[in-house]
Parts: C-alpha cells; structure tokens; sequence
C-alpha cells in the first residue's frame, strides 16, 4: 500500500541521516608515532580537572594550543619549539574524542566549551592558537569567556552551516536531504548552528587577533578566514600561498609572524 511504502522509505531516510551524523561527529583515530612520543616525553604531563590529555613545553607565560580536526596534540611540533624558543610555556590539548583524551565523538561547540575550562584551570593566557575545527573552537571559546590576550586563528572555517552543508555533498548525501542533516547535527550539537557563525561571534569580540590562512588551503577557502578577519574588530591577517590547509603549520614565515605576535 502507498502509505506504508511512505513509511519505510521515511524510516530508510532516517536510518541514512542518523548514520551520517554519527559519521559527522566521530573523529578518526590519529596514530601515535614515534616522534609524537619523544615530543610527549620532551614535555610534562598535566592533569586538568576536564579530563582532557594535556602536555606543558617550557616556561614562561602560557600559550594554549587547539589541534585541528582528526589531530593530537603531538602535531604542534613545530610550534611548540618555536613557542619555548621565544620564552613561552607551550600548553597543548588533545580535544574531546582525539588523541589520549576520553569520548567517542565531538563538535566544535563541545571542544569551544572545554578549551573554556582549560583556560580557566591555567590561568590567564598569553595567547592562544587554533588550527581549522581548533580556529573555530578557539573563537567560541574566546566568546564563552576564555580569557587569553591574543590570540592566532589558523586556517579556520566561518560558517559552521557551510562546513556542514559542505561535508554532506562530499559524502554524496542528496540536496534534499541536506536541511534535515544539518538540523539533524544541531540537535546533537546542542545550540543552534547559527550562534556558532564565526564571523557573527567576531564581531562582539576585543581581543587582538591574527587570521592566518593560505590562498592555496585545499580544506577550509581562505575566503573563510577573510570573512572573520573583516567581521573582528582590528584583526590582523596573514594570507600565505603555497602551504595549504596542513603544511600551513611547518612554514618558517607563519611560526615567526605568530610568534612575533604573540609577544
């Protein structure tokens, strides 16, 4: 009969969407490599009350660090010897569900508030940096009270609807599908995906920020980190252009500009 056809190809869309989220909002597991192990034995374990895996380089005022999505703390590397360089204590976290520290699945709404409370058991902040889901997370952060002077925003989405809408094309969900994910994902999220909207946020915000971003990222367009330049009040920028959306966080001229900055 049409009416329990209706119901099950209701029921198969819903089985579909509900696989998708869950698919969304798991991040892959990132190996631990043997340099990523002798960086970790470089440093000192902290234990935060979050329960967030945590390491500290140096000494000195403390920079928190926010990994990219599918990432580990470990992956700073560069940034944590050009950091302890400078005279900075390096702080990194593994986000929810990445690397050591505990759950299954995240969103940048959750990493947002958990980085909150990292800043608040370390203290004020002399900056911090975001990479990518971790620019956007920082922001959020920054919005929800995270207290740090500056801070550096690395190849970071703007519209959290877009990156959303963007990930259901390349898992080949249909266009009619899409509004029902996304409304789909906001309910896990938990807020609206519009008070996520970076640029919306940068434009409350009085920290100094950098927005660093290649015209080459082949993740995230620069047009992205153009947008919340021009929304924040005051923001620097920095456009690079043969780095893209990962190598970004090895270039020499990059580690130097956000370094200076930070100081």
């Amino acid at each position: 009969m049409p009416e329990q056809d209706n119901a099950t190809d209701v029921s198969e869309v819903g089985d579909h969407l509900s696989g998708a989220v869950n698919k969304f909002l798991t991040p892959r597991p990132a190996p631990l490599t043997a340099r990523d192990e002798e960086l970790l034995r470089q440093g000192t374990g902290l234990e935060l009350a979050c329960g967030l895996a945590a390491t500290a380089w140096g000494e000195g005022s403390a920079v928190l660090l926010a990994h990219g999505w599918n990432s580990r703390r470990t992956h700073w590397g560069a940034f944590i010897n050009a950091l302890v360089d400078a005279g900075f204590r390096a702080v990194a976290v593994d986000a929810p569900a990445h690397g050591d520290s505990p759950g299954s699945q995240t969103n940048v709404s959750a990493y947002g508030q958990a980085l909150v409370g990292v800043g608040r058991e370390l203290g004020p902040l002399a900056g911090v940096i975001g990479h990518s889901f971790g620019a956007g997370a920082v922001a959020i952060a920054l919005h929800r009270g995270l207290k740090a002077n500056r801070a550096a925003l690395i190849s970071g989405p703007a519209s959290m609807g877009a990156v959303i809408e963007g990930w259901a094309r390349h898992h080949h969900l249909a266009e009619a599908e899409i509004p029902l994910f996304v409304r789909r994902v906001e309910r896990e999220v938990g807020v609206p995906i519009e008070t996520l909207d970076i640029p919306q946020i940068a434009a409350e915000m009085n920290q100094t920020v950098l927005v660093v971003h290649d015209q080459g990222d082949e993740d995230i367009p620069v047009e992205a980190g153009l947008a919340v330049a021009a929304a924040w009040p005051g923001a620097r920028t920095l456009i690079t252009r043969r780095y893209g959306h990962r190598r970004i966080l090895l270039a020499k001229e990059v580690l130097s500009e956000v370094v200076a900055f930070l100081k």
